[in-house]
């Protein structure tokens, strides 16, 4: 309730300042609550009075925080939280519609409590370009802008070959999560990314730096409206080319306002800032102007983009740290006195079932706001209660954490493999997919050393702790799971994240990694 007494008051005080007046010269931009630099705003405010003097339609919106606190919303309207990063809060524009766009009112606040006018989820114009002009955020382990289909008018179609696998292997919840409809119930879940994102190495390799820099970004359907936004960033005083970089929305993503078009949403990704005040700071600030243009003349066809193409992922296989991997989960169950504890597979989600945006635009399914830029390992599959897979031993949601278990994560560490420039170890309520806690790479790293003695290579290798109480079981490397972040009863998964290969646009290709296990702990025997 205290998070949503704040939020309250965020949101009226901010209705009472919209309706005092704009934030710039420019009659069309209204009140934002976000701090731009006078640089981007004067940018912002030539580029505006340029389109619309050679006669393109222009809105602008603005920026908010969705973190941990705003997962009340996203549960209320949509059942879940979407598998949220707890390490790190998006950042997501809200955008006026246009005249005739259909405004879906049943998942309005599915991010959070929105300003009057203003929505997070909205349509394409097939002759629409949104332009963002971005101070972008202080140095950090990672920085992405994406754009994803959310939702679209359809059924769930119940014979394609992953539905089916989770039909024949599943629980009803794993299935429901993966292939559902929305609030309403003619439009099914996506939440899928259209292609390839725009991140810091992107923007560093093309640009010479991202981190701290001014750099402005295109998301459109249409090349006509990709060249004239070009240029009119260039007129506006964007320095050169090179900081411009482009989003296509490609088919076979179907387009327009009406009410059975596809919604889409974009956001950012920042994580792991290299000064958290600094980092705290710009999340508060958001120092951003996202614009809707258009070009409402009826005698002009679009110009559709080529469908996009995925950009391949490498990795350095981890295979010849199976039989180390081995012995290191032997270690730690002999260490505790329980060499019989049960060993939980983590799996990689990304292959096992297709979580891959373009592929869950096809087929129908909800991606969980995937990026390629990571691989997912996640427990999804631990909670099988009627017909498990035949690996997997039967476990059950309930009561997860509170008949005295402790629970061992215990896997590579990509940073120390090479496959990743930060991980994050998240925690989740299960039942609605809140990510309440994360442990990242730095407090991972050397936690294996203890067993070094039994294996090698002990410096690629984590293990983590989670129970209701670390301290007393006389835990280090461990997170206690209080009743606020995960409350009794309540289910528990976990999920990995590895971000970005190094010297590499995207995260590590997944089939070539090593995948966690979950060791049960009995801690009354510890």
């Amino acid at each position: 309730m205290k998070n949503l007494s704040r939020t309250l008051i965020f949101f009226a005080a901010a209705i009472v300042m919209a309706s005092a007046g704009c934030a710039s010269g420019d009659h069309s931009v209204p009140y934002s609550p976000n701090k731009v630099p006078p640089s981007i705003e004067r940018k912002a405010d030539a580029l505006t009075h340029a389109l619309e003097r050679d006669g393109f339609q222009v809105k602008r919106g603005y920026w908010f925080v969705f973190g941990i606190p705003e997962c009340q919303y996203a549960v209320q309207v949509m059942g879940n939280c979407y598998g949220n990063n707890p390490a790190a809060p998006y950042i997501v524009p809200a955008l006026p519609p246009w005249p005739e766009e259909y405004v879906e009112q049943s998942y309005r606040n599915a991010f959070g409590l929105l300003l009057p006018g203003y929505n997070s989820i909205y349509r394409f114009d097939p002759k629409e370009a949104i332009i963002i002009l971005a101070q972008l955020p202080p140095a950090a382990a990672y920085f992405g802008l994406q754009t994803y289909e959310f939702s679209r008018e359809g059924t769930i179609n119940t014979q394609d070959p992953v539905y089916k696998f989770l039909v024949e292997h599943g629980i009803p919840q794993i299935v429901q999560l993966f292939f559902n409809y929305t609030p309403n119930p003619k439009r099914i879940r996506i939440f899928a990314s259209i292609g390839n994102s725009n991140n810091n190495v992107v923007v560093e390799r093309k640009s010479g730096a991202s981190f701290g820099q001014e750099r402005f970004f295109i998301i459109t359907p249409d090349q006509f409206m990709e060249r004239n936004m070009r240029q009119a960033l260039l007129d506006a005083g964007v320095p050169d080319a090179k900081d411009i970089f482009v989003e296509p929305v490609a088919p076979p993503l179907e387009l327009g306002l009406g009410e059975k078009a596809y919604d889409f949403m974009t956001w950012i990704r920042y994580a792991m800032p290299a000064e958290l005040s600094a980092g705290d700071q710009w999340r508060k600030d958001l120092p951003m102007v996202i614009l809707r243009v258009r070009d409402a003349r009826a005698n002009r066809s679009p110009e559709a983009y080529a469908p996009v193409t995925l950009e391949t992922r490498v990795a350095e296989p981890e295979a010849y740290l199976q039989a180390d991997f081995d012995k290191l989960i032997n270690a730690v169950k002999e260490y505790h006195v329980q060499p019989g504890a049960t060993a939980l597979p983590i799996f990689d989600i990304q292959s096992l079932v297709d979580l891959v945006g373009p592929h869950c635009n096809v087929r129908g399914m909800n991606c969980l706001g995937d990026t390629q830029d990571t691989s997912y390992q996640g427990t999804f599959w631990v909670y099988f209660e009627n017909n498990p897979l035949p690996e997997i031993p039967a476990e059950t949601e309930a009561a997860a954490l509170d008949n005295d278990q402790v629970y061992a994560v215990v896997g590579t560490l990509a940073t120390k493999t090479n496959n990743a420039v930060y991980v994050n170890l998240s925690i989740y309520v299960a039942q609605t997919l809140t990510g309440v806690e994360s442990i990242d790479s730095a407090n991972l790293a050397n936690t294996a050393n203890r067993f070094s003695d039994k294996v090698d290579n002990a410096d690629k290798f984590y293990v983590y702790y989670f129970t209701r109480d670390c301290a007393s079981k006389h835990l280090t490397n461990c997170t206690s799971v209080t009743t606020d972040k995960i409350p009794i009863g309540a289910g528990f998964r976990v999920i990995q994240r590895n971000y970005i290969k190094p010297s590499t646009e995207r995260g590590a290709d997944s089939t070539k990694l090593l995948s966690p296990k979950l060791i049960k702990l009995d801690g009354s025997k510890m």
